[in-house]
């Protein structure tokens, strides 16, 4: 079993019970100490839960860290708007073309979607979570990108991942956030976010943002691009028009499934 795998076990057994003993871990997982030992330090420093005496418990509010939420705190987070945001951006794409996925929690969103309603795809990513989801399906032919191994992400990143690209010409790329504003552009949590998706970007014919509604007019550490190089951002039925207008009056469209524009 993969670390991931393990991590997103243990996070299961603490919504569950609401606290974990070591030997409750070593038994579920059939694994040794020492790993249960070395996965429970990990996730403290990731802020996915808080080491007690012999086990652990949920990691308080404010205990994580501000510059980095690890993907799978993120994927339980505003699941229903990520849901409604990757139904609309699939009707922006056709059978037999190519798009990229990156590996925010809204791509995986969306390639779940794509399980469902497509036959004939090419999906490149960087994501395992996005492989594993669509590399049984038929019809559905997945490149990864490779490199790095980021378990926290559930990711390829570094230099290695981004070779590919040169080779490659996509469609549609859909680009996931932390924030984005009119001021500050694109921003992510992490420099080595934004390696590969820069990338994709490259290599892509279009770039469309989804994103739920929360990250809208927010801004994170790391700037990637100003809003000029979308072609459009793709958000729940909850942004407000506060949220919405900076962006239209800058020239951008947003769409919400209230104001769909094929």
């Amino acid at each position: 079993m993969l670390a991931e795998q393990r991590y997103q076990e243990i996070l299961a057994i603490l919504r569950r019970e609401g606290s974990v003993k070591s030997a409750q871990i070593r038994q579920a997982l059939g694994v040794s100490g020492e790993t249960v030992r070395r996965d429970l330090e990990a996730m403290e420093s990731l802020g996915m839960l808080r080491r007690t005496h012999g086990g652990a418990m949920p990691a308080e509010p404010g205990e994580a860290s501000a510059a980095y939420t690890p993907f799978y705190n993120r994927q339980q987070q505003n699941t229903g708007h990520k849901s409604q945001v990757a139904q609309l951006a699939a009707d922006y794409i056709r059978e037999g073309q190519s798009i990229a996925l990156d590996s925010g929690t809204t791509a995986l969103s969306l390639a779940r979607v794509i399980r469902e309603r497509f036959r004939r795809l090419t999906v490149v990513t960087n994501s395992l979570a996005v492989l594993q989801e669509l590399g049984d399906v038929p019809g559905i032919t997945v490149i990864l990108t490779g490199g790095v191994y980021r378990p926290e992400e559930a990711a390829f990143s570094s230099d290695f991942a981004t070779l590919i690209f040169s080779k490659l010409n996509i469609d549609t790329f859909f680009l996931t956030t932390c924030g984005v504003s009119v001021e500050r552009g694109v921003t992510y949590q992490r420099m080595d976010e934004i390696i590969v998706q820069e990338s994709m970007m490259e290599a892509a014919g279009r770039t469309i943002m989804i994103t739920d509604s929360s990250k809208l007019g927010t801004n994170s550490l790391v700037r990637m691009c100003g809003i000029d190089r979308l072609a459009m951002i793709i958000t729940d039925s909850s942004a407000s028009p506060e949220q919405i207008a900076p962006f239209q009056n800058a020239g951008l469209l947003v769409v919400t499934p209230n104001e769909k524009e094929l």
